[in-house]
This record gives structure tokens, sequence and C-alpha cells, in this order.
């Protein structure tokens, strides 16, 4: 049974129609748009927009397996869905990275699970933190909550609720709201400095003149100076000047100094509630080399990508996998490996090292560098160096397989 069929009976049924909360009014239905439109323009600010896009793509990039016991489960239901497309409309990566964008902006991404009548789950549909409330049954901690999708109740088993930094136990912080300041005053930088070049309102140069201007005179020499001098498409023109008139230009002001300072202070202020570090916005915070921009990367991939992994995947162990599944050993992993790997000398020195002391084998080598596993039975066997543990004669040194 489908999302909407299950919609239509709740909303036709009789019984459930007692429970529902009070339907919607025209005005509550417009305040929801306009909140949509607010965060749109909340996310129209390039640092925003930017934070939330690093950690987005940060969860969509690494593949998405179900395993047992280490090995891939290939035939479990939620292995397709999970790796490949979780419905019909998605790719695994494109689901994952609209629920990044959720939960860095909203600080929640909920999904409907469609199971079938023995539990196990066919498809899983993303739904617009917007349009779903979270209602605590009671006030106490640990209370089970109710889920209100478009003002109809849904059973909590169909929902997938993904949070992200949290003060409560149901429900997690909206950054837009957390960082409302912030981002009305980088929004207000950034209106000021288009309409400074839209209007072209700062004088680069000052008109001067000896003689006395009438009212008449002052309004027309503005009006014209205006028109042929102001806004960037008459930026740079060639000034004509006839009678007595002195034009002085001027340099840059400390105001504008000031404002290209703010407004690299924003972006940083912005990173920091989005704990997203600024060089991944292609932002420079003065002079850096390689090696620092580098580190930085590293730093990145502890202090906020792997949090948001680690969101993603004891959420998704919890709610997809059974009780007696997770018993058996089955667990959702997301492999970011690839995504952690160094230099190609950094990784064949790592290789001959671990090859030497016996922790690879010329086959696991193989594995992680993407190439086919060779048939040379020798190509599985550790080989540490003969210099470090006396050979391969068995002797006592050597360390366990």
């Amino acid at each position: 049974m489908g999302f909407w069929t299950k919609t239509w009976d709740w909303l036709t049924d009789v019984e459930a129609k007692s429970s529902l909360p009070t339907a919607r009014s025209a005005e509550d239905i417009r305040k929801d748009i306009i909140a949509d439109q607010r965060i749109d323009l909340n996310a129209a600010v390039s640092a925003v927009y930017g934070c939330a896009r690093v950690i987005a793509e940060g969860l969509a990039l690494p593949p998405c397996y179900v395993t047992r016991d280490g090995e891939h489960a290939a035939t479990h239901p939620l292995y397709y869905l999970l790796n490949a497309s979780p419905n019909d409309l998605q790719t695994a990566y494109e689901f994952r990275e609209m629920q990044g964008y959720h939960m860095a902006l909203d600080g929640n991404a909920y999904s409907w699970l469609n199971r079938a009548p023995n539990g196990s789950i066919l498809e899983i549909l993303p739904l617009d933190p917007h349009y779903v409330q979270v209602v605590p049954t009671s006030s106490r901690l640990g209370t089970q909550v109710k889920y209100f999708v478009f003002g109809v109740e849904m059973p909590a088993d169909e929902i997938w609720h993904q949070k992200g930094p949290a003060t409560k136990d149901y429900t997690g912080l909206s950054m837009l709201d957390q960082a409302r300041s912030a981002i009305k005053l980088a929004r207000h930088q950034e209106e000021y400095g288009a309409k400074l070049f839209e209007n072209g309102a700062r004088p680069a140069g000052l008109l001067t003149t000896n003689g006395t201007l009438t009212p008449e005179q002052r309004a027309d020499l503005k009006r014209s100076w205006e028109q042929q001098y102001s806004g960037t498409g008459n930026a740079h023109k060639t000034a004509l000047l006839t009678g007595d008139f002195q034009y002085h230009p001027l340099g840059s002001t400390a105001n504008e100094a000031q404002f290209i300072e703010a407004r690299k202070f924003q972006i940083e202020e912005i990173c920091r509630f989005f704990r997203v570090s600024p060089t991944k916005l292609f932002h420079n915070a003065g002079s850096q080399s390689y090696a620092s921009v580098e580190q930085a990367h590293i730093a990145h991939d502890a202090d906020t990508d792997a949090h948001w992994h680690a969101r993603f995947v004891q959420s998704a162990n919890k709610t997809l996998l059974t009780q007696k599944e997770r018993a058996k050993g089955y667990q959702i992993i997301l492999d970011n490996r690839d995504f952690l790997r160094g230099t190609a000398v950094e990784r064949m020195q790592y290789y001959q090292i671990g090859r030497a002391i016996g922790v690879l084998s010329a086959n696991e080598i193989r594995e992680m560098e993407g190439f086919e596993r060779s048939a040379d039975p020798a190509a599985d066997q550790l080989a540490p160096a003969a210099n470090l543990f006396g050979g391969n004669d068995g002797g006592a040194d050597r360390p366990p397989a």
C-alpha cells in the first residue's frame, strides 16, 4: 500500500478523524509557504549554502553498505535501497545529500518507510521537514512521540527520523534559528554590497566649482551626472566637465576596508555555527601554505564529516534493522576509506611498512588500490621481513598471522 493510499484511508476514516489535529487554515498554509521562502533566503547567503552543501555532500559521498560479520550482505533487502536507490526518483547519493541538507539547515530529516506486510522495507521516501510535526505524548523524559505528516498521524515505525545537534531527545535544533543573527547580518552585508555596486552611490571623486549654483542648476547637474556615470553600466567612463568645474578623485575609505573585513568575519562566524572549516568554503583566512590547508581538510574529516557519518549510521542501524538482525551481526556502514587516502607516495610507504611487519598481504594491498586479486597463493600469505622477524622458518620471533 502506497503512502498516498494510506493517507487517503486515514483521512476518510471517521474514527481516525477524531484523533487528528485541527485542519489547517489558509493562513496556516500561507505561513508555511512564507517559512519555506525564509529558509530559501537564508540558504541564499553563500556561507550558509556553502556550509550546508559541505555537510550534505560529505554525508552523500561515501558508499553505504549492509554487512554481516564484516562481509557485504548483498541479499539483504536494505542493501540495494541504501547502496543504489532508496526509491524510484532518487539515487542513494541524492537521497543522502537531501537528508544532509535537511539536517544541516533544519536540524531534522524525515523519511517514510514503505513496509511490506511482513515488516521488511520496500522503499524509503524523504519528507519535507516543514510539513512534519513531532508531538510528545507527555511531558516526561523518554516519552514516546507521534508524527504528523500534512496533519495526518503516521505510525511511528514508518517514520525514519534523523536528528542533528539537539537539546531535546525528540527533535533537533534548527541551525537557521540558532544562527539567525549571524545570517541576518551576512544578508544585510550582501544587500549593502549589491546596492553599492548597483547604484555607484559612493562618489569616486568630488565635483567642485568656484561659482554659486542655483537649486535648479544643482538638481540638473546631479541628474545629469547620475545618468551618465552612476551604476555598473557606466563605470570607468571618462567624465567630460564643462564650465568652471573641477573633479577631485577619492581613494578607498576606511568604511570600505571595514566592509570587506566584516564580510570575511561573517563567513567565519557562520562556519562556527555549522562546525565547518572555512577552507572548505574556499575562504582564505590569511596566508596559508599547502601543508596547513591539507591539515585543515584532515581536521574537517575528523571534526565534521565523522560526526555526521556517526549520526546517519547509528540512526540507520537503530531504525532500519530489527533487533534480531542486529543480533545476527547485520550492520549498516558508510565506507569512507577511499576519501581518507593519502598521496600515492604516502600510500606506498604505508603498504611497504605494513608488508614488512607482516600485517598486510599482497592481495590486501591490491584490493585497497582497486586492483584484481592475484591468483598466486603467495599473494595471500603474510611475508614479514626476514631481518625483522627471522625469516619464514617458524621461529619464535615471528608475529602471529
